[in-house]
């Protein structure tokens, strides 16, 4: 917010030079960020928190300053004459939706001459960033900059009435299903029923509390004028504003909040300003609706608790005098307070609320420095974020690079990653209003954006790359309105046609699977099977999927040729997609210390001629069975398919330690082992190579 240090001196009595105001406004917690010459004024650009809507205009920062240095407020107190007849021969209004408008206030002045503005005026505005129009818009802007009460003109003669009265009517309503408006930056906006919107007995004439409409401006040609002040609820204008992607400077102060009890006397000021600029007269009375009394809550504030929230001993007394400073009820009751916001305050709710402003007034500077002693026990990572820790360190530890992607995606990205359009994936939550095209979706699956990352890097020149991403995706469910946001893991590995650097892993699809395992066994999960899948975005045959009994934890694969061929990539690409969260219900083995045997192991290595359909973890898990608790360790460390072999088979060779715990194994004991585990293995037509 731009506001000149003169206007300021127009409200308080200031002394302070406007290096000195800036600085006390600061402490205060109205940060001045810069200062500018503007017409050879000082002009301060304010910082203004959320919360204090009310500082938004030159009233509210001279109220601060005011209250810090006890100092007196000049307030306008508009001075006119009514005349003609009363407004309610004129216009009605009837507010249709009260839980998004509580109140709405208009006057009517007859006979303006809409005209240029006087200089000092336009100079006021420019110096606020708002450019001059015409003496009665000029006014309404320069009322909202000076007493933060947005306000509209309409033509009132062009305003409509109901079917079958005689005066034309203000509605305030909800936005009828496929009703538009052009507003009066000249664009044709598609409201919907959650918007609030001001209507003739017509149409709509204006977007509530962001912008009005060309069918009800004032022009050259305007004779009397209709003023608009009103309350709105700042959910709803935010979410309009949001909607149409439409920010104005009233928007912006009703999304903060205005004074609802402040719209009368916003309308007076305009009238009398209107009358000194634009002539005509004021009618008689004002439309005022409020369908329920607006009442400030009052709240008991315990002395000892503001106390204690501050590290000070103020007596209520001292408190009493800074909170009535700034224009706060405060009545004293034994040794605490009823205290009472005013009503331009609504971010006064809760004691905690009322001690940020005893320490505002008190000031920071004289609060004294403290130990504080608290018997808080440490706290610890919530489940889904130690677990999304403890994967990132594993990952890394796997030798692959953390990425950080948008999990947003473009309409054509799931079709580009292989999948058809009836795929339940690509029936993704699409954005309102995204920025752009291509974020304009939020992602099911981590494949097309690992398949993103890999194409730009690809484009500048990395041959080699291993990577992953720890973030989420969003599956949306039909009648919902929110979607399933699960934990996911995605990873991608890709090397260009060259040989892998001195001592550096092949990347294949066994470098994948040796990933997306190391993950779950560092995890602690028991149990695990991989299984072959057929995917859109994995080539046929080359897919798999990790399980955990009947629950999908992974899938992984060599990419698809023809979604390498969309992308650019070359053959040897693999992608992995874990779903993370669903780990969060399993059951995990702790880490558990087991002591390195003393005693010496036994090696053997077997070759076994194993039929093509027969899952190498079956053999595996055979071998398992039969070595029981003395068979350490066992590795697949070679596949071979040859002519050499019979037709419809492999050879997998296993190397297995052998070791017990309190003994030294004997020759015999391993060769019992041996042939009880090609007896089971025969099973599954499976046979040892000699």
């Amino acid at each position: 917010m731009r506001l000149p240090y003169q206007w300021l001196k127009e409200f308080v009595d200031l002394t302070l030079s406007p290096k000195e105001a800036a600085y006390l406004l600061t402490q205060l917690g109205l940060e001045v960020e810069a200062q500018e010459e503007i017409w050879e004024s000082p002009v301060f650009e304010i910082k203004v928190t959320p919360q204090r809507g009310d500082c938004l205009c030159a009233l509210g920062a001279a109220r601060e300053l005011a209250a810090a240095l006890k100092l007196p407020l000049k307030t306008p107190a508009p001075q006119f004459t009514e005349a003609g007849a009363p407004i309610t021969d004129s216009a009605t209004v009837v507010i249709e939706a009260p839980d998004l408008c509580p109140r709405y206030s208009a006057r009517l002045i007859r006979g303006v001459k809409l005209g240029l503005s006087p200089g000092w005026m336009r100079q006021r505005l420019e110096q606020c960033g708002v450019r001059p129009i015409s003496n009665v818009v000029d006014v309404t802007n320069l009322v909202m900059l000076e007493l933060n009460q947005p306000l509209h003109a309409f033509d009132a003669d062009l305003l409509k009435p109901l079917p079958g009265g005689k005066l034309p009517a203000i509605i305030v309503r909800r936005a009828r299903p496929g009703e538009t408006i052009m507003s009066l930056d000249g664009e044709q906006r598609a409201l919907t029923p959650e918007m609030l919107v001001i209507a003739d007995g017509a149409g709509a004439v204006a977007i509530a509390g962001v912008m009005g409409g060309r069918n009800s401006e004032v022009h050259d040609g305007t004779v009397n004028v209709l003023l608009e002040s009103a309350h709105f609820l700042p959910a709803g204008i935010r979410r309009t504003s949001k909607a149409l992607g439409l920010s104005t400077e009233a928007s912006y102060r009703f999304e903060r909040r205005v004074d609802p009890l402040g719209t009368v006397a916003a309308l007076d000021r305009a009238a009398e300003l209107i009358v000194q600029l634009a002539g005509g007269e004021i009618a008689k009375g004002v439309l005022d609706a409020m369908p329920n009394p607006i009442v400030p809550p009052t709240l008991r504030l315990r002395t000892h608790r503001v106390n204690a929230l501050l590290g000070t001993e103020l007596s209520v007394e001292q408190m009493a005098e800074y909170l009535r400073r700034l224009e706060i009820t405060v009545e004293i009751r034994g040794g605490d307070m009823e205290v009472t916001p005013p009503s331009f305050r609504g971010d006064l709710a809760i004691e905690e609320d009322y001690a940020e402003e005893v320490a505002r007034l008190h000031g920071y500077d004289n609060i004294p420095s403290q130990m504080v002693s608290t018997g808080a026990a440490g706290g610890k990572l919530a489940p889904t974020l130690a677990l999304e820790a403890e994967a990132r360190k594993i990952l890394l530890a796997c030798g692959l690079d953390e990425a950080l992607n948008f999990s947003l995606e473009g309409p054509e990205d799931m079709k580009l990653a292989g999948f058809p359009p009836d795929h339940p994936l690509s029936q993704a939550v699409i954005l309102k209003n995204p920025k752009v095209e291509e974020h304009s979706r939020l992602r099911t699956s981590m494949i097309p954006t690992m398949l993103g990352l890999l194409t730009n890097n690809w484009r500048r020149g990395l041959r080699e790359v291993r990577t992953f991403e720890v973030g989420r995706i969003y599956l949306p469910h039909a009648g919902e309105a929110l979607a399933d946001e699960r934990l996911t893991v995605g990873i991608a590995l890709m090397t260009g046609p060259h040989a892998p650097g001195w001592g550096k892993e092949r990347i294949d699809f066994y470098a994948l699977k040796g990933a997306v395992e190391s993950l779950f066994d560092s995890l602690g999960l028991e149990g695990v099977a991989y299984a072959p899948v057929e995917h859109p975005s994995f080539a046929p045959g080359r897919a798999a999927q990790a399980l955990l009994g009947d629950k999908v934890l992974a899938i992984m694969g060599e990419v698809r040729a023809s979604v390498l061929a969309y992308h650019d990539l070359p053959k040897d690409t693999f992608l992995a997609e874990i779903d993370l969260e669903s780990l969060l219900s399993m059951a995990r083995k702790d880490a558990a210390y087991k002591p390195i045997s003393r005693l010496p192991a036994i090696q053997r290595d077997l070759a076994l001629l194993v039929p093509r359909n027969c899952p190498a973890e079956k053999v595996e898990a055979a071998l398992r069975a039969q070595g029981g608790e003395l068979l350490e360790s066992l590795a697949l460390f070679d596949l071979y398919e040859g002519k050499s072999l019979a037709a419809g088979y492999r050879s997998l060779a296993y190397a297995l330690t052998f070791r017990a715990a309190e003994r030294t194994l004997t020759e015999t004991e391993i060769e019992e082992l041996i042939a009880n585990m090609e007896k089971a293995l025969s099973a599954l037509d499976v046979k040892i190579r000699r």
